[in-house]
């Protein structure tokens, strides 16, 4: 093992800062999605109030989708220009890839909440419940993700730990999506255009979901491929 850094090949060294700028900006993109999520779980909380605001609220999440957006660009401007220096920058760049789509997914529920209100679709209050509880078990799988990011280059045992989490939620979430789906068609089954709305609603959610899932996945490939 090398004394001190100056006896690290450059190659080595430099791969090593790649890979934790890498993670540092991750980190970051899943922060700026926690955001969205937040103000996501407002404006569904807040859409059965005679005065609120719902476009205020939507054009929020359109705000910090474009900030989520442009670090997405940005980062990956970055991961492909060291590509030739860092061993692990392809599942980096997958995840960054699976986070950007989490962003749109997000902005496209807040969309459709928006649309429905313009169009005073009436969703009753279950379903809203419903709808929170699918966000706020997304923000722990997101929190969950952003622990184990946090310890990639500290223990893989660890990362492997929280990565449980995001996997035990992701069935959850599932489980409640095609309950609370059929139970959709029974209730709005005379009422299309809500039907439609609440149908893509329950779907970009579990997909937002499934696609912190794929994260974990490949965050797990980081961990097995090193020491423990």
């Amino acid at each position: 093992m090398p004394e001190d850094a100056s006896d690290v090949p450059m190659s080595e060294e430099s791969s090593a800062l790649v890979e934790i700028t890498a993670i540092e900006e991750i980190v970051n993109i899943t922060r700026i999605i926690h955001d969205e999520l937040v103000e996501l779980v407002e404006m569904m909380k807040k859409y059965s109030e005679e005065n609120s605001d719902i476009g205020k609220l939507y054009e929020r999440i359109r705000n910090i989708k474009n900030k989520g957006e442009e670090n997405y660009l940005r980062v990956m401007q970055y991961l492909v220009k060291s590509s030739e220096i860092a061993l692990y920058v392809p599942i980096y760049i997958n995840i960054v890839r699976h986070l950007d789509r989490i962003i749109q997914q997000v902005d496209a529920v807040a969309y459709r909440m928006y649309l429905a209100r313009e169009n005073k679709v009436i969703i009753e209050k279950g379903v809203l419940e419903t709808f929170i509880k699918l966000v706020e078990l997304e923000k722990t799988q997101l929190e969950s993700v952003e622990e184990a990011l946090s310890k990639l280059k500290v223990s893989s045992k660890i990362v492997l730990e929280k990565l449980e989490r995001v996997f035990n939620v992701e069935e959850e979430i599932d489980t409640i999506f095609r309950k609370s789906l059929f139970e959709v068609y029974g209730k709005y089954a005379g009422y299309i255009p809500a039907l439609l709305l609440l149908k893509d609603i329950f779907e970009h959610l579990e997909e937002i979901s499934d696609l912190l899932k794929n994260v974990g996945e490949e965050i797990r490939y980081l961990a097995l491929s090193r020491k423990p």
